[in-house]
């Protein structure tokens, strides 16, 4: 985490602050939450990107209960928690806000493991939470990247991003993916409610594959 702020203060960013969150720990998240929003001068938060998540390492057969319950706790039930402690402080500050949680093309695709499961519930949890919150003014959406050129699949900065399965033939960048988040939490969204963004290069869009 304090590698992560120290790159973003030195790539142009100012004010940039951190607090370590773990989004298992249900019964900190509000307290978490407003640690958080102490960090900022208008001492509020009106922008929660859902962005916690790990990868199955076995396939459907090898699955361990143990493996199941990591992936489902981190990627579905964290999730949910985490957003109802955000959703309840910009209520009670009656604060003007977006929650963008962040799924997965695998979303659209046959679930056989727990990480594919989880980002359908994610999917769902989207709708819901788009529905209960927009009489609050709290906007509900969701991004769905494809592969993406990060750590969590193997790749560093400077490595090649082709990808012969993906239509695209590539992986997407990170900067690609943050850009159409920014769009999305900001006020050029405001009309866009409980959807998902697809940001693929065509995986599971228009192929299942990649």
């Amino acid at each position: 985490m304090r590698n992560a702020s120290k790159n973003l203060g030195g790539g142009g960013c100012r004010n940039v602050s951190s607090i370590v969150i773990d989004v298992l720990d249900v019964c900190s998240l509000p307290e978490k939450v407003k640690a958080a929003e102490a960090l900022f001068p208008e001492e509020h938060i009106d922008i929660l990107v859902n962005s916690a998540g790990i990868l199955s390492q076995n396939d459907f057969l090898d699955m361990s209960e143990q493996e199941y319950d990591n992936i489902m706790n981190i990627n579905a039930k964290g999730t949910f928690f985490m957003s109802q402690a955000a959703a309840k402080n910009m209520i009670e500050n009656r604060v003007h806000g977006h929650i963008l949680n962040v799924t997965s093309s695998s979303a659209l695709r046959p679930a056989w493991t727990p990480y594919q499961m989880s980002k359908w519930a994610v999917r769902g949890l989207t709708l819901g939470m788009a529905d209960r919150l927009l009489p609050y003014d709290i906007i509900v959406n969701a991004i769905a990247p494809g592969p993406t050129a990060t750590p969590m699949l193997g790749k560093n900065q400077g490595d090649i991003i082709y990808n012969d399965v993906c239509p695209a033939k590539r992986y997407a960048m990170p900067s690609e993916i943050a850009a159409l988040a920014t769009f999305m939490v900001s006020d050029l969204g405001n009309m866009i409610v409980g959807d998902t963004f697809y940001i693929t290069g065509g995986s599971g869009t228009i192929t299942l594959h990649g």
